[in-house]
């Protein structure tokens, strides 16, 4: 090799290598509308524009993360993983790292809450929710039970519950003092939380407790935790969404997705992707599912549960992260 082609050659892998530790991504444009998928086998994000129903970008990513949400300007991507020392975020328009949070390990998922004004994360490790102001100033620290996991947050009396996944319990914490004010007795490695939009009822699902595999969704009393029913849902209900008088209810142990009324009666289902873990809604009223080991993302119509599309994604697809568009 010339000395003038070794010179190129050293110059480019420079490059590359700037490139990469500089954390930059393919840009993605403000104009359409997200769903991202959070692929943990191939350490990837897969960006589908949800109108044209095709892949828009994909990241390959430096660490391994197992989930993310946007900010409420529609740029900001958090992205965490149970592993990390840091939660990083990006801006989706450049592609860059803008900064990182010092979360430490035990992140395992997040959400924006009070009039999206906050950004609350469950630390598993440390039996705790951290919450973070937009800005990235730590606010407060609440003490769980220990192994949260799920949460889901009570937009009118201004409490998050926190499902615990080795006890038994669900803890309620106070947003507004961001201190933990009681909990309720739950079922075992519950996993998965609705609470319904009218606030009345909470639905929990679960993986099961070792031999043991969870076929019910477990319905309590949103204000005191008594336990209402058990509704039926096999095998493993893990995830859900509310779209009006309809629940969608997610069991990955049986790659099934069903439709229920509001008490829980069964108004269609069908079998979707393999070992699906992920669940979503688009503003258009499209049910998205991701399909952990078949490595696809289907639209599916919520009137009649047919699969409209499917479209290929990173190996792994554990969350989806939405965006609307922004211009």
């Amino acid at each position: 090799m010339s000395v003038f082609k070794a010179f190129l050659y050293s110059i480019s892998v420079i490059v590359f290598l700037s490139s990469c530790s500089n954390n930059t991504y393919d840009p993605i444009p403000s104009d359409i509308s997200l769903a991202a998928t959070v692929n943990m086998k191939s350490m990837s994000v897969t960006f589908i524009d949800v109108e044209k129903r095709e892949i828009a970008a994909e990241w390959q990513l430096e660490k391994p993360y197992t989930g993310g949400i946007v900010f409420p300007d529609g740029d900001t991507f958090l992205l965490y993983g149970k592993e990390l020392e840091t939660a990083d975020l990006f801006s989706l328009k450049t592609g860059e790292k803008m900064t990182s949070w010092d979360t430490g390990k035990g992140i395992v998922n997040a959400k924006v809450i009070n009039d999206q004004n906050e950004i609350a994360l469950v630390n598993q490790n440390n039996s705790s929710v951290l919450f973070y102001d937009l800005d990235g100033e730590k606010l407060a620290e609440a003490e769980t039970e220990s192994s949260p996991l799920s949460i889901a947050e009570n937009e009118e009396d201004g409490e998050l519950f926190v499902l615990s996944f080795k006890k038994e319990t669900l803890s309620r914490v106070d947003l507004k003092t961001k201190k933990t004010i009681g909990d309720y007795p739950i079922h075992g490695a519950a996993s998965g939380a609705l609470l319904l939009e009218d606030g009345t009822q909470l639905w929990l699902g679960g993986h099961g407790e070792g031999a043991t595999i969870e076929k019910d969704i477990h319905v309590y009393n949103a204000s005191d935790g008594e336990f209402i029913k058990k509704i039926p849902a096999p095998v493993m209900p893990i995830n859900f969404l509310q779209n009006q008088q309809s629940i969608f209810v997610l069991s990955h142990g049986s790659n099934q997705l069903y439709k229920m009324d509001l008490d829980g009666n069964i108004m269609g289902t069908v079998k979707v992707g393999a070992n699906p873990f992920e669940l979503a809604l688009t503003s258009d009223h499209t049910l998205l599912v991701a399909g952990y080991d078949s490595n696809d993302l289907s639209f599916i119509n919520p009137e009649n549960l047919e699969e409209e599309d499917k479209v290929e994604v990173g190996n792994g697809p554990f969350k989806i992260v939405l965006r609307e568009k922004t211009e």
